[in-house]
């Protein structure tokens, strides 16, 4: 067995670039000597077939049909922390699927492959086993199966290399991609592969709506090891399934409503209805994607795109792993505006294009005595009529003769080798030509060249780009106004979310956070005294106005030797850096102020509190600092009881544990 063991280990180091399907293939004839099986091969998944590496057979004839496959992978990728699986197969039918273990009757194991961006390969051996398999080859299973995955990840290397290499290129257009028209689509792209890199999915796909959200006006898909089958030319084109164009928009619809994410951990849930349906179902399972997270993209406040993730395994997507992929979204926001930008010049470049198509402009070419050689420009006013008939002709002979004089002074200036402008007038409009010699190979002046353009369009169109330019910087200065007002959201959400909204006092979650990472030395806990009857006999106003003169006479009378929070109703807590005979001072303060302090209520009435307290130290030698303050905070809350039962505006301070 040990022999067997080490011809799979030296096939699995075989190097990238030289291992093989044969190599694989190899490997698995050890892997069948080790197990006594009938049978060991790697299957990958393929669109849409599970695919036996080194078999050219139809797909549909293996031994177990492709549902089975699919089963058992599913299985297998929605538990990784249990990988291998033992099958039970009958007529090429896969019946139970469960964890590997010993002892346990099995026709077939089943092992996914990890790889660096894959989990599609998977290890099949079978057996059978009625006995089920030994506690010896349970064991081994588990040297067997890293040792294939890092087999399959060399054979897999030289195509994952020409890929990476293919999205370096398309990295690289991004900047060409932003300064054409031309491959406008290449930036979404290349963001894509980069989020799906960046963040393990093997799916990225990138929406961008119209203002109204009425349809899907880009779509970009990442470059993956997929992105050349059939199932990923169908996402690129929004053809997953009759209706997925309506799904998508009415997804983004419910995102723009919401502006939150939207999450399907399981796209076989039959109860999800919205970004996934039955129809759609079938597609997923397709390009093996069992979950997805939807983020919206906003410019201003209007939804402009939608990022989804789609992973080919099962996920929570709970408040961390949300948390990565919202920051992900936000680094890709930039770019997302740039993209927008983009479109936004293309569409100013094509409008400025149009108004200088529209300007009549005229080219003339001179030979030195005069003679037109050639005309073109716009057919518009009475210099572009009869242009073929001007060909040939000499201008001296065609115009006024106070025009033919000016005419031929600027020739002769051209002729010199002068460049420069003159304004004209004919026709009743303003005219402005360039003047320049054309020159032979010696350098010497053999005729001249007139570009001339009428002065009131070439005005019109300034003032247009001038006011293409102001629209322009003031969309920018609303981008960027808007940005700052999304960050300072963002500051205040934080602040909110660290601070109780009725007294300013850290919030029970963040006080506690923070009593983990500070070390504290002692903590207090307070508790407004008859707190009730406050509110019973004024109201719920008056009671949020006694917790707020509260809260600030707490904070004016233990200052900087710690920190306060409320952690809950009337109860307020505090977490000291300073000495336990301090922070016991500081307490004894803080009843003293509470009680020397009314609080003022509507209608000038006036109401006077009183406060208990109970302090602990917080002591650490023996154990961490979580369990150290959980158990002050006990201390400390028993501690607050007593005060409460031997006549309250009392503080109570608890001896120093053992």
């Amino acid at each position: 067995m040990s022999g067997t063991l080490g011809a799979l280990s030296r096939l699995a180091s075989t190097p990238p670039g030289t291992a093989t399907v044969e190599t694989v293939v190899a490997a698995c004839a050890e892997i069948r000597r080790l197990f006594d099986a009938d049978d060991a091969y790697v299957v990958r998944s393929g669109d849409p077939a599970f695919v036996r590496l080194g078999d050219d057979g139809d797909p549909a004839q293996y031994e177990i049909k492709q549902r089975g496959y699919w089963y058992a992978w599913r299985e297998a990728a929605a538990n990784p922390g249990e990988p291998n699986r033992l099958l039970t197969v009958t007529d090429r039918l896969v019946g139970d699927v469960v964890p590997l273990s010993a002892q346990v009757p099995a026709t077939h194991i089943a092992a996914i492959l990890p790889g660096d961006e894959s989990n599609s390969e998977m290890l099949i051996v079978r057996g059978p086993w009625p006995d089920g398999l030994s506690e010896d080859q349970v064991e081994l299973l588990g040297s067997v199966r890293p040792l294939m995955a890092y087999l399959i990840g060399n054979v897999l290397d030289s195509e994952r290399r020409e890929r990476l290499q293919g999205q370096m290129r398309v990295l690289g257009e991004i900047a060409e991609a932003f300064t054409q028209a031309e491959h406008a689509d290449n930036p979404l792209s290349a963001l894509a592969t980069a989020l799906s890199r960046a963040s393990g999915f093997a799916w990225v796909v990138i929406l961008v709506f119209d203002p109204g959200i009425e349809r899907v006006i880009d779509r970009a898909i990442n470059v993956g090891r997929h992105s050349n089958t059939e199932t990923a030319e169908r996402g690129k084109r929004g053809q997953e399934s009759e209706n997925s164009g309506e799904r998508d928009l009415l997804g983004a619809r419910h995102m723009a409503w919401t502006r939150q994410p939207y999450t399907v951990p399981d796209v076989g849930d039959p109860n999800e209805q919205l970004l996934v349906n039955d129809e759609l179902r079938h597609f997923y399972e397709q390009a093996h994607i069992l979950s997805m997270a939807s983020f919206p993209v906003f410019t201003k406040d209007a939804l402009y795109a939608t990022i989804t993730f789609c992973g080919s395994e099962q996920h929570a997507f709970d408040e961390t792993e949300m948390g990565f992929l919202g920051s992900l979204v936000a680094q890709a926001g930039p770019t997302m505006r740039a993209f927008k930008l983009n479109r936004e010049l293309r569409e100013t470049d094509q409008r400025l294009r149009a108004v200088f198509t529209n300007a009549p402009v005229f080219i003339t070419v001179f030979e030195p005595d005069g003679t037109i050689v050639l005309l073109e420009g716009a057919d518009k006013g009475t210099i572009a009529q009869e242009t073929a008939s001007l060909v040939g002709s000499r201008i001296y002979d065609l115009v006024p003769g106070y025009f033919a004089e000016e005419l031929r002074a600027n020739l002769e200036r051209g002729l010199a080798g002068d460049s420069f402008t003159a304004d004209m007038q004919w026709d009743g409009r303003d005219f402005q030509t360039r003047f320049a010699p054309l020159r032979d190979h010696d350098g010497s002046a053999t005729g001249v060249i007139g570009v001339t353009t009428d002065e009131s369009e070439r005005l019109r169109a300034t003032r247009e780009l001038q006011r293409m330019n102001i629209d322009l910087t003031a969309a920018m200065e609303r981008a960027e106004a808007s940005a700052r007002e999304a960050e300072a959201s963002r500051l205040r959400a934080e602040y909110l979310a660290q601070h109780d909204a009725l007294t300013g006092v850290l919030s029970r979650r963040a006080w506690f956070e923070m009593a983990a990472s500070r070390h504290p030395s002692a903590i207090a806990v307070f508790d407004v005294d008859r707190f009730k009857r406050v509110n019973d006999q004024y109201g719920h106003p008056a009671g949020d106005t006694v917790l707020k003169t509260v809260a600030e006479s707490l904070g004016a009378a233990i200052g900087e030797d710690g920190v306060i929070g409320r952690l809950g109703g009337e109860e307020f807590g505090a977490l000291f850096n300073v000495s336990v005979a301090d922070a016991e001072r500081a307490c004894q303060r803080a009843v003293e102020l509470v009680a020397a302090r009314p609080c003022g209520l509507s209608e000038g009435r006036v109401v006077s509190v009183t406060i208990s307290a109970g302090l602990a130290p917080c002591r650490r030698a023996s154990d961490n600092t979580k369990d150290a303050v959980a158990r002050a905070y006990d201390i400390a809350d028993k501690a607050l009881y007593e005060a409460k039962n031997t006549g309250r505006d009392r503080l109570v301070t608890a001896p120093a544990a053992a």
